[in-house]
């Protein structure tokens, strides 16, 4: 049974449930994405992982300046002596583990073409500022940027917007102009476009279908408590207009859950 309302379930939102929420629907929307994407282009889902240090509690993303590869062949390199440092030292940092996104790269290139963020709540909270930093980098190298915000809660990275809800497309090729849609807890998520490069059209994706397996296959409707206010709590308006979509939802002869109408627009 998918999820009553017509666009974002502000019940979802919830803190406890969301990292499950999270991966589940990153998983739904590459399977819906990868069949529409030209022959070239592959998506993954991938995750950010750094180091804290435990003493200044500072943070680094990205990729490390220097590779060392294995090249492989026959025999390898010639054997060196071992050379012994006097003392060893534990350094004072902790491996940390973000949240997933995805990548969109190109097949014959390995190239990262597009980067699709689904923002955690820790991105706009404690881990906001290494979000940033790792979104400054993502468009300083002129790399396209899907940015979905399906929280209420938090501090919206810039620009700022005054919808519930907000998706944010960078395209390299317009940089450093990018294109936002807000909408509401009333409105259905709008269509957006995926850009690839800049000789290839943008891929149309449709986030609800992704949200709403994400919502059955996460037993949303057998764990969500639609008595109680969701969190954060919705405006007395809206929490009127949510009260009665959710009594239509299990009033017999009613719309079925799920079924086309038009929200209610706000006063």
């Amino acid at each position: 049974m998918p999820s009553p309302f017509p666009g974002m379930d502000p019940w979802v939102e919830e803190p406890s449930g969301w990292p499950d929420f999270h991966t589940t629907f990153l998983v739904f929307l590459r399977g819906v994405l990868s069949p529409c994407l030209p022959e070239r282009y592959a998506a993954y889902l991938d995750q950010y992982v750094w180091l804290e240090d435990s003493e200044e509690a500072t943070e680094r993303g990205g990729k490390p300046d220097i590779f060392v590869s294995d090249r492989g062949g026959e025999g390898g390199a010639p054997a060196v002596a071992t050379i012994t440092a006097p003392m060893t030292q534990a350094l004072p940092a902790r491996l940390r583990r973000g949240a997933r996104f995805m990548r969109i790269i190109d097949r014959d290139s390995r190239r990262v073409v597009t980067i699709l963020e689904l923002l955690s709540p820790a991105n706009k909270s404690t881990d906001q500022e290494a979000y940033l930093t790792k979104r400054r980098g993502v468009i300083a190298t002129r790399t396209n940027l899907v940015e979905i915000d399906l929280l209420r809660s938090g501090h919206r990275p810039v620009p700022r917007s005054a919808s519930d809800y907000r998706i944010l497309v960078s395209r390299a090729d317009a940089f450093p102009r990018a294109d936002v849609w807000g909408f509401s807890v009333r409105d259905r998520i709008p269509l957006i476009p995926v850009p690839l490069d800049s000789e290839v059209p943008a891929v149309p994706l449709d986030l609800k279908p992704c949200l709403d397996r994400a919502y059955d296959e996460g037993n949303f409707a057998r764990d969500v408590d639609y008595a109680a206010p969701p969190t954060p709590r919705l405006d007395a308006a809206d929490a009127a207009w949510a009260a009665a979509l959710l009594a239509r939802r299990i009033t017999p002869g009613a719309d079925a859950p799920g079924s086309p109408r038009e929200p209610e627009p706000r006063p």
